[in-house]
């Protein structure tokens, strides 16, 4: 049987799981941002998404580490 802290680990728990998952929404959220912003710095020019993506992923994770 429990001493009813069951119940308060559970919530905490749960706490931490959703800054977790607001925390990584917030860094893929940043990571689009930025690639888009390196688009639109090429002009626009089709063919370099990739890198665009991945370079951004590096300038982004470096804020959030």
């Amino acid at each position: 049987m429990g001493n009813g802290n069951t119940n308060t680990k559970s919530s905490k728990r749960k706490a931490v799981d959703l800054a977790i998952v607001n925390e990584n929404q917030e860094i893929q959220e940043a990571i689009r941002l930025k690639a888009y912003e390196l688009y639109l710095e090429r002009n626009g020019a089709a063919g370099n998404e990739f890198e665009d993506w991945i370079t951004a992923e590096r300038i982004v994770l470096k804020r959030f580490t």
